[in-house]
């Protein structure tokens, strides 16, 4: 008799966590702030956009649900949605200067509840100046540039030809990044050299590098 009782409750603990565990669904209140990562800072009027998925787990599961909204001065915001049952909340942040959030470092929302007190953490926009060194001697027949720049899309590589290397060219990148590097590789007749320099840049700054060989 006991032994059945034991099997009874542990069966109801069971489902009583289960439950515990399900989304819900309903009026959800997401209400927080959105800061800069390096200074902890408020961003005002940032852009926050609510990012659902029905439940594969991964970031790129996620798309935007419905409009962005405008936080205010302080960079505050407040609104609320109706959340389907097993659907995943996040919210994400840009702003007109630059910044961005993260993918992994977004809150994420609890259905049917109040989020209270939530910190969006936004990085930081930066740039980097590309430009090929004067020479009196020889020039490559090619020089391939690529750094850590995301203003190219998927494609951050400079291809560049002798009449591109007086040209000089800025690039955006997030300044949060814990090692900045460039790498080039220069192409004389087919012998190919790699260079690589590392550089540091404070946020809305410009760091610049100078292409060598």
């Amino acid at each position: 008799m006991n032994r059945r009782l034991g099997y009874v409750c542990g069966g109801l603990a069971m489902i009583m966590a289960g439950s515990g565990c399900r989304k819900e669904d309903g009026p959800t209140l997401a209400e927080g702030q959105v800061l800069e990562m390096t200074t902890n800072q408020p961003v005002p009027y940032a852009s926050v956009a609510l990012y659902s998925q029905a439940g594969s787990g991964l970031h790129s599961g996620y798309g935007q649900a419905g409009k962005e909204i405008t936080a205010d001065a302080d960079g505050r915001f407040s609104f609320s949605f109706e959340s389907d049952k097993g659907a995943s909340y996040i919210l994400k942040a840009s702003s007109a200067k630059g910044h961005h959030s993260h993918w992994g470092e977004e809150p994420v929302l609890t259905n049917g509840k109040k989020n209270l007190n939530l910190r969006i953490p936004m990085a930081a926009p930066a740039w980097v100046k590309i430009r090929v060194a004067a020479s009196t001697g020889p020039v490559p027949h090619s020089i391939l540039v690529w750094g850590p720049w995301h203003d190219l899309g998927y494609i951050s590589t400079l291809d560049l030809r002798p009449t591109d290397y007086t040209n000089v060219s800025y690039h955006v990148i997030d300044s949060t990044l814990p090692t900045k590097s460039v790498q080039w590789e220069v192409n004389f007749g087919g012998q190919l050299t790699r260079y690589q320099q590392v550089f540091s840049v404070q946020p809305f700054d410009t760091a610049e590098v100078v292409v060598k060989y």
